[in-house]
């Protein structure tokens, strides 16, 4: 009984504290429970099989990056950055067309995708999962 009286005290303080993150504002405009925000980060990486560098039209590449894990119910605030241990020089990015489940990221400058074969994008996006 001890046992299961010190488990429900527990629950209890756990499930009151309070989250230090606030967002101001998001894409949709529309407010959200404060308990639902959520961040979420990730490194999508240069040899990911379905998500590989892809030559843009325009002398650029892009990358579809998923972030269906994080479970964001609406357009989350995304930024995101270039990095390698391989020794490349890699692009600079524009994050556009962000979704829920995923976002698209561009080359600011020119380049080609075996120029940024071993670039991998980190990232993170702030948002609610409810």
């Amino acid at each position: 009984m001890k046992t299961l009286c010190y488990c429900l005290l527990l629950t209890l303080l756990i499930s009151t504290v309070r989250s230090n993150l606030k967002i101001l504002n998001t894409p949709d405009g529309k407010p959200h429970p404060a308990p639902c925000a959520l961040t979420c980060s990730g490194i999508s990486r240069h040899d990911a099989a379905n998500y590989r560098w892809y030559d843009r039209y325009d002398k650029k590449v892009g990358k579809s990056i998923d972030i269906s894990g994080c479970g964001f119910v609406s357009r989350p605030v995304v930024t995101a950055m270039t990095a390698t241990n391989q020794g490349d020089d890699c692009p600079s990015l524009r994050v556009f067309r962000t979704h829920p489940r995923n976002f698209y990221v561009e080359s600011v400058e020119y380049a080609a995708s075996f120029n940024v074969a071993g670039c991998d994008v980190y990232w993170i996006a702030t948002g609610y999962n409810c």
